[in-house]
């Protein structure tokens, strides 16, 4: 009497339930209607007819805890009345991050095992499940259900009509970061008599609800199951069709004989009606065989909704990325162009400081010299965003959120980053210098002359890539997005490509070296050029304390603040002393740039918060469940992703969205909602991610005339926002064809 197997019988059981509900249904005039949650209502309602109310009996029965775990079984009514199938649920709640696993657990877990030994009047029962969540950990993909679960079960009596005296020996494992298996012996008593509703029903039918159903009822199709080829792998496409478009589509496949698969990688339509799923083998298939001819059940999910469906694997072709975007060769080419824009927008112009200076003091040098220099500062941004690609690669391995931009949100980072930026200026303005090791600096003197320090310009290519991460430039969220969306070679070449565009004006620089040699040589009016080089330098550290006091408070970004003051006087005063008394400065110095990276881990995150830019538009907090709603209504809605921390949001903000006439507009004519990702924010995240945008700023316009959204450009322009809110205002409200879809 255990349960039946996964993708056996299980789909059989629950037609047969919905068969008896049906008949049910003509008797209610509820028949035309294939939702599921009708269907378990009419079980509710049918219970009335089936017997008046009497008093209360016995419909659940008592928890069992164990650890972090509790499980018992409850009934959806007080009695068995005539029911063929007696509506059950096993119900198990979870503690804190605990979880218990589907059917198909993945790449690690056990489902729910049921031993019915000991029952009385039973004569099998089956467990249903509802929709899994997709659980990541480690890279290891994994289906379950985290906090609370009610598995709905078809239990049939032996003899309808009489008590069933039910014993369950319940095994179940829960994991977190260790796993535990756990026994449970639970039982419940459901007397003969009359079946009105128990105080369950509701929560049982909800479960049964989730349960994943057949196409015929519900507006999500798998249309499609093929072998197909990606990236010179073996992969599964599956292609699917929603009729009122995919919110947040996810789609399982259980393949039989079972293999391992990987991330899903989800192409969604312009009008977000199809969806198309890669899904990579995580395994290598033995010598010649393939997913051809084999059997797979296909669990499609998209928020509330889920279908399931068997099929066989069709036979197709190598996925082309060209059909549904561009190439690796153009977002290559766009990646190109985006890093050499990232060498003029506002969070890399500090660095424009340290090359004017460094081209100054390479007046009178020999050739070799001031190429080596130059190809060391491209090499120093050339390996920067090498190891960004490589830790974005480790993350999602992880199972991390992975974006251009995220350790902005660190507090820490930012207080490191400040600290560095303190020690540059420090640097520019003459108050101490970073010596190679002494081996490689006689090995670089012997061939490129005296004095050669290549260490410093490698750091400056390394502290132009830092300062460029809060950056969304034109062409590079195009570019971020294509890689983030791909594998490790889409990451890694296309992150390549972005060093080498930052990195070009450097390698422009090496291959005509005569230009910096005819500067003026080196005198007195540096020391005035250095000290109007620091400037920006020091404007850049006063920008990092700001945004480090708008995500960790005044106090903590004061006391941050201070030890870099502290920093600067320690190198000034150690500049000003004889050679033999300046060991006192560095010891401290390197405890002061500890105190400033660890202190915000220390202090927390909690204080006050630094006021927003004021730009007139009465902002909302972001929705984005409310946005459906809103253009339902006929509404247009202005979604801003920003963070404190992104000088292309504050620049947008202040130069067009503040603006008389588009600030005016947002305020009569729109709702304008701002998702603040100043800190991290996984639902942010999941919404930039479904636009396939890694980093910000980011822009969209939904209204009447375009539900699904229009994207603007990460550089504003009034025209911009202006034809965008038009457009998305161009439908005829009235209209009954229109139908607004959730972003």
């Amino acid at each position: 009497m255990d349960n039946a197997p996964p993708e056996s019988s299980e789909m059989t059981v629950l037609a047969q339930s919905r068969n008896f509900t049906r008949r049910i249904d003509r008797g209610l005039g509820l028949a035309a209607f294939g939702s599921p949650l009708l269907v378990s209502a009419s079980l509710i309602l049918a219970t009335f007819v089936l017997g008046a109310p009497s008093t209360a009996r016995a419909a659940t029965g008592a928890w069992e805890t164990q650890d972090s775990v509790q499980a018992r079984l409850v009934s959806a009514v007080e009695g068995t009345g005539d029911l063929g199938i007696v509506p059950l649920g096993l119900e198990v709640k979870l503690d804190g991050d605990w979880k218990t696993y589907w059917r198909s657990p993945g790449d690690a877990g056990l489902p729910p095992q049921l031993d019915w030994a000991g029952s009385a009047n039973l004569q099998s029962a089956t467990l249903l499940y509802p929709a899994p969540k997709r659980l990541t950990l480690l890279g290891l993909q994994t289906f379950g259900y985290k906090h609370h679960v009610i598995f709905p079960l078809d239990v049939h009596p032996t003899a309808p009509g009489q008590a069933l005296d039910l014993k369950l020996k319940l095994d179940l494992l829960v994991c977190a970061t260790l796993c535990v298996p756990h026994t449970f012996n639970l039982a419940l008593n459901l007397p003969a008599g009359a079946a009105p509703p128990g105080p369950e029903a509701q929560s049982i039918a909800k479960a049964r609800a989730a349960v994943p159903t057949s196409e015929g009822l519900a507006p999500l199709t798998v249309t499609s199951a093929t072998d197909v080829s990606d990236q010179g792998g073996p992969a599964l496409e599956i292609k699917a069709h929603a009729l009122d478009g995919f919110e947040a589509p996810d789609v399982i496949a259980e393949i039989t004989p079972a293999l391992s698969l990987g991330l899903p990688r989800i192409t969604l339509s312009t009008d977000r009606h199809d969806a198309d799923f890669i899904i990579p083998l995580a395994e290598k298939l033995p010598p010649g065989a393939l997913l051809q001819g084999r059997d797979v059940v296909v669990t499609l999910a998209d928020g509330d909704r889920a279908v399931e469906k068997r099929v066989d694997i069709a036979k197709g072709a190598a996925v082309d990325r060209a059909a549904s975007g561009p190439s690796l060769l153009s977002v290559l080419a766009i990646a190109l162009l985006g890093g050499l824009i990232l060498n003029v927008m506002p969070c890399v112009l500090p660095v424009l400081s340290l090359k004017l200076l460094a081209t100054v003091r390479h007046s009178g040098q020999s050739r070799a010299y001031l190429r080596a220099s130059f190809l060391a500062a491209a090499a120093g941004i050339i390996v920067s965003f090498l190891g960004i690609a490589g830790a974005l690669i480790a993350l999602r391995t992880a199972g991390r959120t992975i974006g251009w931009g995220l350790q902005f949100q660190e507090p820490a980072f930012i207080a490191g980053m400040a600290a560095i930026v303190t020690l540059f200026a420090c640097n520019v303005f003459g108050l101490f210098e970073v010596p190679l090791p002494r081996f490689i600096a006689n090995m670089a003197s012997s061939r490129l002359g005296p004095d050669v320090n290549l260490a410093g310009h490698f750091i400056t290519g390394v502290f132009a890539t830092l300062l460029a991460t809060p950056c969304t430039a034109p062409f590079l969220g195009t570019a971020v997005g294509f890689a983030l969306t791909g594998g490790p070679l889409e990451i890694l070449s296309i992150f390549l490509a972005l060093g080498i565009g930052l990195a070009l004006p450097y390698f422009v620089a090496a291959a005509l070296p005569g230009f910096a040699a005819r500067l003026p040589k080196p005198g007195r009016w540096m020391i005035w050029v250095k000290q109007a080089l620091a400037v920006p330098l020091v404007a850049t550290a006063v920008w990092l304390l700001s945004i480090l006091a708008a995500q960790a408070g005044l106090l903590l970004a004061g006391l941050v603040a201070a030890l870099l003051v502290a920093i600067a006087v320690l190198l000034f005063f150690r500049s000003k002393a004889p050679i033999s008394q300046r060991g006192f400065a560095m010891p401290a110095v390197t405890a002061f740039v500890l105190g400033a990276i660890l202190l915000p881990g220390l202090a927390g995150r909690a204080g006050l918060r630094a006021a927003a830019v004021n730009d007139g538009i009465a902002w909302r907090d972001f929705d984005r469940a409310g946005i459906k709603s809103l253009v339902s209504q006929g509404k247009t809605v202005f979604v801003d992703v920003t963070a404190d921390w992104c000088l292309t949001c504050q620049a947008n903000a202040r130069l067009v969205l503040a603006q008389d006439a588009i600030a005016g507009r947002l305020n009569t004519q729109a709702v304008s909602m701002r998702a603040d990702w100043t800190r991290p924010d996984s639902a942010i995240s999941a919404y930039l991610a479904q636009y396939g945008r890694y980093g910000i700023p980011f822009n969209i316009v939904y209204g009447p005339g375009a539900p699904s959204g229009i994207v603007l450009p990460e550089l504003l322009s009034a025209g911009d926002v202006a034809g965008a809110l038009d457009k998305a205002e161009g439908v005829e409200r009235h209209s009954s064809l229109t139908y607004p879809r959730s972003p």
